[in-house]
């Protein structure tokens, strides 16, 4: 969902995306968190950052960037207990298990010892 480099660009789907760097711009105030707070909504003819649930003052406005296997992903460190380490969208996960386990096998095949 965020893309990557000094852009700062949230992307919704492919014909929208929230621009964070502009001052006034609520997109440049959110932050991955696996369990988010906020979550970006098409609302009459623009995008909108909208509250998922209560917010308390201070704390930090999150949502999930959702990014699927074939775009650049890195580590998450939101810190909640049950964070799933990577800022990778959801469905994609046994996919990546899958892929993770192919290369295991063809290392282990590769590297076996005598």
């Amino acid at each position: 969902m965020l893309l990557r480099g000094a852009n700062h660009v949230i992307k919704f789907d492919a014909n929208h995306d929230l621009d964070a760097r502009p001052q006034w711009s609520p997109a440049g105030h959110v932050n991955h968190g696996c369990f988010p707070n906020c979550a970006i909504k098409k609302k009459r003819g623009g995008l909108w950052l909208i509250s998922m649930r209560p917010i308390e003052q201070g704390e930090e406005l999150l949502i999930d960037y959702d990014f699927d296997l074939g775009e650049e992903f890195g580590p998450c460190r939101c810190g909640h207990p049950r964070c799933r380490g990577l800022m990778l969208r959801k469905k994609d996960w046994p996919k990546l298990r899958r892929l993770m386990s192919k290369v295991s096998k063809q290392y282990s095949d590769k590297y076996k010892t005598v």
